[in-house]
């Protein structure tokens, strides 16, 4: 299965669960996202993987119109009908990937990215056309799971991830990100980090790991190394959690991209 479709698989099947997943619709990272961007009534905004909308509804007060995209046709039709109850009329979804963005060239004032990019499998094609359609003074905003530079972390990590969502890609490192944004034309800087607590229970629900899976993370947490159980956070039972790495990148265009 080719990646795209394994995530349009993955949250069609979960869409109702992250319309109300207060990690997405709630998350203190959208008041950073605003205060970061300061956007006014002129500009336009483009949310790259939208899933429910919340980000696109964040800004929608402060801008002239939002447009957010997904893969995902539950995951627009549950934005769509958040919206509607919202009465948010400034706001548009459309099917969409973030290698093939179907908009002109310098079109957006701000492009944001919220908890989706751990799923690209590589994140040279996304942020090209994230370059391509922001205007020259434009900014892209992205909150997302990271990983930690050490290799060891990183990789078990990543099986955590891979094991309770097989649409995930990876929690990619700041060096990496920043590293590709030189290479595009645009400077990343880092704005906030954050470690995100990760309730297990509701972090399975809402992608409704199979059982066999969620009995695979539960032996792999508990016998996680010292150090990781250390970076993570790991609790055990009665009530599993951990923490998982985030952190908010603002990134300005170096370049025109004429």
């Amino acid at each position: 299965m080719q990646p795209e479709e394994a995530i349009r698989q993955q949250f069609d099947n979960a869409a109702a669960a992250y319309g109300t997943s207060p990690i997405f619709a709630q998350g203190h990272d959208l008041a950073l996202m605003l205060q970061a961007a300061a956007p006014t009534s002129e500009m336009t905004l483009l949310d790259v993987g939208c899933g429910a909308g919340h980000t696109a509804f964040a800004f929608a007060p402060h801008v002239r119109e939002a447009i957010g995209v997904d893969l995902s046709q539950g995951m627009l039709i549950e934005a769509k009908q958040l919206a509607d109850a919202k009465a948010i009329a400034n706001v548009h979804f459309r099917e969409a990937s973030a290698t093939a963005l179907p908009f002109p060239d310098k079109h957006f004032d701000i492009v944001t990215c919220r908890y989706v990019a751990h799923h690209f499998p590589s994140l040279t094609p996304a942020l090209t056309e994230i370059v391509r359609v922001l205007k020259p003074n434009g900014q892209f905003l992205l909150v997302d799971i990271i990983s930690p530079s050490d290799s060891a972390l990183a990789d078990f990590i990543d099986r955590v991830e891979q094991l309770r969502d097989p649409s995930h890609s990876c929690d990619w490192k700041i060096s990496q990100w920043q590293a590709c944004g030189e290479k595009v034309g645009m400077h990343l800087q880092v704005i906030s980090s954050w470690q995100l607590q990760i309730d297990f229970a509701d972090w399975t629900a809402r992608q409704k790991t199979p059982p066999a899976a969620i009995a695979q993370l539960e032996t792999l947490l508990d016998n996680a190394s010292p150090e990781a159980k250390s970076a993570f956070s790991i609790v055990g039972l009665p009530r599993r959690s951990f923490h998982l790495w985030s952190v908010f990148l603002r990134g300005t265009l170096t370049v025109d991209p004429s």
